[in-house]
């Protein structure tokens, strides 16, 4: 769960207010300065309601080439912020992305851009899950445990920092999981979730996040597009005003 500040909201309730975001790359901060366009998208229902689906967000970043050298499949954090004449809020993380292809091209007065397109930890999960893995039947909330650490979300089999605190808490009827030989992470997950009627997502805190067919999270709508605003993943605008945490 994103925690917001009274600054935060205050900062909204008073109107004439703007969000700024930035771009955190291997380690380096690039702001308004480096940045050209972000543009984010993460569906988690499609047309109609459905479960068991494991969906992995997209990113479209594009900057002015720094003097940096970015890697291949370098993380990407973005997060955003309010401010208005005399405020600045906290940083909000709104998603950590892995570079999958880059494009180097130059823009009107002939200065090098680059623009990445990205995915989350999700499209990790189409590896299949690992057979040398012992002590099965485990139950729904460990086999998750497992696969954050193979995703990377986690720096051990037995922590929850890779979990959304609302999973565990969902995920409370202990059933029990036998060793999925032969299938992907990301269908293991598939099926979890079935079991709760939901579906998984990489929150934008990088956590795994079971999203409830009935239960949408209101802060997994604070996307920001290119000019900065507010997105959804369905059609019902959700703006950080309207967020109670």
């Amino acid at each position: 769960m994103i925690p917001i500040s009274t600054l935060w909201n205050n900062i909204i309730a008073a109107g004439e207010y703007r969000y700024e975001y930035q771009a955190i790359i291997n380690g380096v901060t690039y702001g308004i300065d480096k940045l050209v366009s972000i543009k984010t998208e993460q569906m988690v229902f499609d047309k109609s309601p459905e479960v068991g689906v494991c969906a992995s967000a997209e990113m479209s970043l594009s900057m002015l080439k720094p003097s940096e050298t970015i890697p291949r499949m370098a993380q990407i954090q973005i997060q955003v912020r309010v401010r208005n004449n005399t405020q600045i809020s906290e940083w909000i993380n709104q998603g950590f992305y892995f570079i999958d292809t880059r494009e180097e091209t130059k823009n009107d007065d002939g200065v090098p851009v680059l623009s990445f397109h990205c995915y989350d930890a999700m499209l990790k999960a189409e590896q299949m899950f690992p057979s040398t893995v012992g002590g099965w039947p485990r139950t729904d909330i460990n086999t998750v445990k497992l696969i954050a650490y193979y995703l990377g979300l986690q720096s051990s089999v037995y922590a929850t920092t890779g979990i959304d605190q609302r999973t565990i808490d969902l995920m409370n009827k202990g059933y029990s999981i036998s060793l999925p030989a032969g299938y992907t992470m990301r269908e293991t997950l598939s099926y979890i979730a079935c079991m709760y009627a939901g579906n998984f997502i990489i929150s934008s805190e990088n956590k795994l996040l079971l999203v409830a067919l009935n239960g949408i999270p209101e802060e997994t709508s604070l996307i920001v597009d290119e000019s900065g605003n507010i997105i959804t993943f369905g059609g019902d605008a959700i703006s950080i005003a309207d967020t109670t945490v």
